[in-house]
């Protein structure tokens, strides 16, 4: 049986630990310090420090040489632990090295969460020119190619909510207008692909399909990304169904039918 939680079951010792880790990875490389890290959370130093010692002990964060905080191997054990098991990923994974094969391009492997897209599986390109993302990573749903595959897919109260998150002009060819976006997600679910047409990151094009469940509704979505000069409108064409055909033997795997179909 599920028991249900409320707010008041909520830890926030938990909550406060997690606020650390989110400040630490958004450092990147370089980490924090702890006066930096102290400074920039509503939490007593003391607290701050207590918190910073159990989860250095636990492994799950770490001092670099200079002595700066980054987050710890034992986040990366967890995190392996998870994608091991995760029944999206396994399926995917001999379909995104095909895809890259067919394409010669980075393919990413994405699941909706918290409004976003997190990479969860990623295969390079060949090519000597590539993009710089990372699993884990997290992008926009209205600038994505995959992000807009999901949207395409999402019933009316899902829609509404991703809608409803703000939207901030990322490069000069961001849809922002709530219009235009729909307008947009009109022309994905007609085509059966999303293209992001540099809207996230300038001198990049992606095109994006979603993977869909037995009951119509996104579990995961693919992306081809390529530096836009290398994807140009025509190339787009070219693979779409490529890249629809890779995303309905991913659900295929799954055991579920896919609905991507071009018309």
């Amino acid at each position: 049986m599920t028991v249900p939680t409320s707010r008041n079951d909520t830890s926030s010792s938990v909550e406060r630990a997690f606020e650390l880790l989110d400040r630490i990875a958004a450092a990147g490389p370089d980490g924090l310090t702890l006066a930096q890290l102290a400074s920039g959370v509503p939490i007593a130093k003391s607290t701050t420090h207590r918190y910073v010692t159990t989860l250095l002990e636990l492994g799950v964060l770490r001092r670099n040489d200079a002595g700066r905080l980054q987050l710890g191997l034992k986040l990366v054990e967890l995190a392996g632990a998870l994608l091991d098991g995760d029944n999206v990923r396994s399926a995917a994974e001999p379909v995104l090295h095909d895809l890259v094969a067919r394409t010669g391009e980075t393919v990413h492997l994405g699941v909706p969460a918290d409004g976003c897209v997190v990479y969860v599986a990623k295969v390079e390109s060949p090519q000597s020119v590539r993009l710089v993302s990372h699993i884990g990573a997290r992008v926009e749903l209205y600038c994505s190619a995959m992000g807009k595959a999901l949207m395409a897919r999402f019933d009316e109260h899902a829609l509404r909510a991703a809608l409803a998150r703000p939207r901030e002009l990322r490069t000069m060819h961001t849809i922002t207008s709530t219009d235009a976006l729909l307008a947009e997600l009109d022309k994905v679910r007609e085509a059966g692909v999303a293209i992001d047409d540099e809207e996230n990151e300038l001198g990049v094009r992606c095109i994006g399909a979603a993977i869909v469940g037995r009951g119509s509704e996104p579990i995961a979505a693919i992306s081809v990304s390529a530096p836009a000069a290398r994807m140009p409108p025509e190339r787009c064409a070219e693979i779409t169904p490529v890249v629809i055909a890779a995303a309905n033997e991913i659900a295929r795997r799954l055991g579920r039918p896919n609905l991507n179909q071009t018309r």
